[in-house]
């Protein structure tokens, strides 16, 4: 098993661990961090399969948007996935750098709404597409 599809096993868990969290689970103050840490988790695993997705497709990368920015370019995930991409990476950022300023009213959203599933389909389908083109993922 490669090394993107290892980052892979681990973003599809922290998913299904997701899924077992309650939008009212969210009110205890350790649950709620709980869940943004899984959130992080999730999103630093997606940018690392982008990175290294665009790395194993021959193209550099300067910085974690870039990775997406170079996928969507080579036709690995479309404008609407491009999208979702770059909103996970601000997400992320925010909670590394700014997590002061994490927004509970959006963890909760992303949680209530199981956003955090299309960041697992869009990590599936970035492996997927290495597979398709002969990239050993």
């Amino acid at each position: 098993m490669g090394a993107v599809e290892r980052i892979l096993k681990l973003l599809l868990y922290y998913t299904s661990l997701l899924d077992n969290v309650k939008v009212e689970d969210l009110d205890d103050v350790y649950k709620f961090f709980s869940a943004v840490y899984m959130l992080q988790a999730q999103a630093q695993a997606l940018i690392d399969i982008a990175v290294k997705a665009a790395a194993a497709l021959g193209m550099e990368v300067e910085g974690y948007i870039d990775a997406g920015v170079k996928l969507r370019t080579a036709g690995v995930i479309d404008e609407d996935e491009f999208k979702r991409y770059r909103a996970v990476v601000r997400f992320r950022n925010i909670v590394v750098h700014q997590y002061g300023a994490v927004d509970a009213a959006v963890v909760k959203r992303i949680v209530r709404d199981r956003e955090y599933r299309e960041v697992a389909k869009l990590a599936v389908k970035i492996v997927e597409e290495l597979r398709r083109r002969g990239a050993d993922p």
